[in-house]
């Protein structure tokens, strides 16, 4: 599995063992959510095509994963098409592979088999859950918006307005011009040949699929078809996606069937040299726009044999009293974030001389190995926070000494646990932190977990809710159980404190947790959107307004305003890279006063012992917790625990 960059887009080239592979692959990905849901089996189903003995390209397009170019750009579509394009004399001029095959899923699927037609002489063409018509599609994309702005986690999100120049949905959209050509796109209405063979597995049937088949083969298609029934588990968030084995398997015996083999005659290297094109250096991504590049690195798993996989960010210049910025995974979704959030926030630090990492933990995205499985367990585990100390010491070996992690959710909890650990991390944000120590519960998906008890209470005198309840729309029972358990938790919480505050000894893991962060000197930045549900939590453990924080000076709370917990809308991304951004640039700038000797920054750069040492081995490095402890730097828009308002009203 090698990264490999080709024209404006980001991908990975999966080898075969059989050097005489006379057919490659071209993985031809969803759109949006679905890219992130589907990462996981996405890069499977490479992986075994590869395993089978054709070689397999797999990609971004432009405008979408690590590639280059933002989704607003016009011409998406028209770009889209034209990277299968390049996909496919890219494939051939690596591997000298003599036929190409299009696999696409979803809406790659329909963009598949557009590319098809237009290139023509497509041998083999496998099409996985299809979408046929462009239009029905953009009407469900709009259908997947209303939706998610009735439940808890749209609450706060602003209506979009009903323009035909554009749709979006969790945190992915379509804009200007292509919203018309994509709804212009239609299988059915195909003029020539797309393939000599195709397949077509799929997941809802109907009329539609029959003209499809109908149409292919009045065209002189071979067609066979059969069902997708893995496709709505294969959809889900990426902590809960299936991995379709079924229909992986049949479309991977199908794709080898009566595969050409070749004389091997041209080397390797010379293939490799031939498809470097204009990018220069393999595996570099030149961002004009950013004034930066972007490398592919990955780097050894300490605790087990793997590699981490990540995407080096780097500035044209970089400012030297700004620290480097380490994105790590949401969940289990891989590192270019929900909305991708991470790959536009990095190459907007970028431009103000920041560099960063986007790195994924282990068994996550495009580390190895992949986990064979993903639960929140693992995402939780302590190995996942040294992870992040991993990436920060990655970083330090670059010869970046001040690292400050940044996650989201999940990304939140084990950014704070990996700033435990690692001398270089000084600053910390976190975006919607559910939990501050993983304790097992709520593991389940469907857990009441996903709503302030207020809007509990406020629903329990909703008549629209009860009707709601009437009608099994709702479930006031879980509701109940929700708060009640909050309720105790917090029983619990207060009189541990109780006995603290009155001498007793604090065994509290999260209240020793906010003190060897404080005791270290990393600047914590935690930002909730005013309806998350992680305020909750806050109130649990630091009090009613989180008064308890006023014992750590250096950890802050900020609301945002329209801040969903997830991030799906541009307002919430814009809102949280702004005051991020605002933040690193003002309150993270190093003082000149604060700068450490060569023999302190070689200190940092070894990282000797980080793995297990833990916050003890600030010790070695006195200036990063002197230089970050000074509470008037926070400036921005931080509060202080008892200023902001909701928690506990």
């Amino acid at each position: 599995m090698e990264p490999i960059i080709f024209g404006e887009c980001a991908g990975w080239l999966h080898g075969a063992e059989n050097p005489r592979a006379g057919r490659g692959v071209v993985l031809c990905s969803p759109f949006g959510y679905d890219i992130l849901c589907t990462h996981r089996g996405w890069r499977k189903l490479a992986e075994g095509l590869a395993a089978s003995g054709m070689p397999t390209l797999r990609f971004d397009y432009p405008g979408s994963g690590d590639s280059a170019g933002i989704e607003e750009d016009p011409g998406r579509v028209d770009a889209w098409l034209d990277s299968i394009d390049a996909a496919i004399d890219t494939l051939r001029a690596r591997t000298g592979v003599t036929e190409v095959a299009l696999c696409g899923f979803r809406l790659g699927a329909l963009l598949a088999a557009r590319a098809a037609e237009r290139r023509g002489g497509v041998d083999v063409l496998a099409l996985l859950a299809p979408v046929i018509s462009g239009r029905q599609y953009v009407r469900e994309l709009r259908a997947h918006r209303q939706s998610w702005m009735t439940t808890p986690a749209g609450f706060s999100a602003d209506p979009l307005p009903e323009t035909n120049t554009y749709v979006e949905a969790f945190g992915f959209g379509v804009h200007g011009d292509d919203v018309a050509q994509l709804s212009a796109l239609d299988l059915t209405k195909v003029e020539s040949r797309v393939a000599k063979r195709v397949l077509l597995l799929d997941s809802r049937g109907g009329k539609q699929v029959g003209n499809l088949v109908s149409r292919y083969e009045a065209l002189g298609s071979e067609v066979e078809t059969g069902p997708f029934d893995e496709c709505d588990r294969f959809q889900l968030e990426a902590l809960y996606s299936e991995v379709p084995e079924q229909v992986f398997s049949t479309a991977t015996e199908w794709l080898a069937r009566d595969m050409p083999l070749r004389d091997v005659e041209t080397p390797v290297e010379q293939l490799t040299q031939g498809a470097q094109g204009e990018q220069g250096a393999q595996g570099e991504l030149k961002l004009p726009a950013q004034g930066a590049c972007e490398t592919p690195v990955s780097f050894d798993v300490p605790y087990q044999s793997g590699r981490y996989f990540g995407i080096h960010c780097v500035p044209d210049r970089i400012d030297p009293e700004l620290p480097a910025v380490l994105f790590c995974n949401t969940g289990a979704s891989h590192h270019i974030g929900d909305g991708r959030l991470f790959v536009l926030f990095a190459r907007r630090l970028a431009e103000q001389g920041i560099a960063s990492l986007r790195m994924d933990l282990a068994g996550l995205g495009d580390s190895s190995p992949l986990s064979p499985t993903v639960t929140l367990d693992t995402i939780y585990a302590d190995e996942s926070g040294i992870d992040v100390a991993a990436g920060a010491q990655w970083l330090a070996s670059q010869g970046y000494r001040r690292v400050v992690v940044v996650g989201v959710c999940g990304g939140a909890f084990n950014g704070l646990h990996g700033a435990r650990r690692h001398p270089a991390i000084v600053g910390c944000v976190g975006v919607n932190l559910q939990k501050f120590i993983w304790d097992g519960e709520d593991r389940a998906p469907g857990t009441p977990v996903f709503a302030q008890s207020r809007l509990y209470w406020r629903s329990a005198f909703s008549l629209k809710k009860w009707l709601e309840a009437l009608r099994g729309k709702a479930n006031p029972v879980r509701a109940a159980r929700a708060v009640s358990q909050r309720a105790w938790r917090l029983v619990r919480a207060r009189t541990g404190d109780a006995l603290a505050r009155v001498g007793g000894e604090d065994k509290d893991p999260i209240r020793t947790l906010a003190r060897d962060l404080a005791e270290k000197g990393v600047q914590v930045r935690l930002v909730y959107g005013e309806f998350d549900v992680g305020l909750e939590e806050l109130k649990i453990h630091f009090g009613t307004h989180g008064s308890g924080l006023k014992r750590y000076p250096s950890i802050r709370v900020v609301l945002l305003p329209k801040l969903d917990h997830a991030l799906f809308t541009g307002a919430a991304r814009e809102a949280v890279m702004r005051d991020t951004e605002t933040w690193l640039t003002q309150a993270m700038r190093e003082p000149a006063v604060a700068k450490c000797d060569a023999k302190e920054a070689s200190q940092v750069r070894q990282g000797a012992n980080w793995l297990h040492a833990g916050v003890a081995l600030d010790a070695a490095n006195p200036a990063v917790a002197v230089t970050e402890r000074d509470s008037d730097r926070q400036g921005g828009t931080a509060l202080q625990g008892a200023h902001f308002p909701g928690v506990g009203s």
